[in-house]
């Protein structure tokens, strides 16, 4: 029981600092828009919104395996203890891979490993999505609903996660515009589109992270 109560809590500790750091590069975000700052100032904004975003990942990714650890251990989901030390390699090699995106971002490595990670998280939200619904569908796998109503809503955030990277990812020929040629009506619109594009989604993230936390806490069905 004491070492469930620490799992619990470690838990709890990455979904606080999985979201609120979003709040921070959400709102680093928007100052990567204004046309009113120097080129060098937003530069240095964006490497902000990046490095403050490396936080909120690695929580996402680490609490992948530390749930199915918690959901293991109760015995709500069809994933043997044996099989519990592979996955939690999986999710450290996967984390190790962010940190490694995050650190070649600016070279062809760098988009390579980005591409295998991209692979990872469609594999996964494939996976969770469609274990989550076949066990509210016939009741196997994972015992309980609320469990399987969270793996769903997990897989749609890692959808939800690269629909905002390939949203965001406009910004790259923004900058290499903005050195080109400097500031045009041009250029400043797709940062600006980005953006109101990317917000509604963003809540929409929020929202279902929500739904999640008070499903497993609350656990109405």
């Amino acid at each position: 029981m004491e070492h469930h109560i620490y799992l619990v809590y470690a838990h709890l500790l990455l979904f606080a600092y999985w979201l609120a750091p979003d709040w921070g590069v959400y709102v680093t975000s928007s100052y990567v828009a204004r046309a009113d700052l120097p080129l060098a100032e937003r530069q240095r904004f964006l490497q902000a919104a990046l490095r403050i975003d490396l936080v909120p990942r690695s929580c996402l990714i680490l609490l992948l395996p530390l749930g199915l650890q918690l959901a293991s251990n109760m015995q709500l989901i069809a994933v043997p203890a044996a099989a519990m030390p592979w996955i939690w390699l999986a999710g450290i090699a996967w984390l190790l891979l962010s940190w490694a995106v995050y650190r070649h971002q600016a070279d062809a490595l760098g988009q390579r490993l980005k591409r295998i990670d991209h692979g990872i998280r469609i594999a996964l939200a494939s996976v969770l999505i469609g274990c989550g619904s076949w066990a509210l569908l016939s009741g196997q796998g994972v015992y309980v609903a609320w469990l399987a109503a969270k793996l769903i809503g997990f897989g749609v955030l890692l959808l939800l996660g690269l629909v905002l990277r390939r949203i965001m990812g406009g910004w790259a020929e923004g900058f290499a515009r903005l050195q080109r040629e400097g500031s045009t009506p041009a250029t400043e619109a797709l940062f600006r589109n980005s953006l109101a594009r990317a917000r509604p989604i963003v809540w929409v993230f929020w929202l279902t992270s929500a739904a999640m936390a008070f499903t497993g806490l609350v656990k109405p069905f």
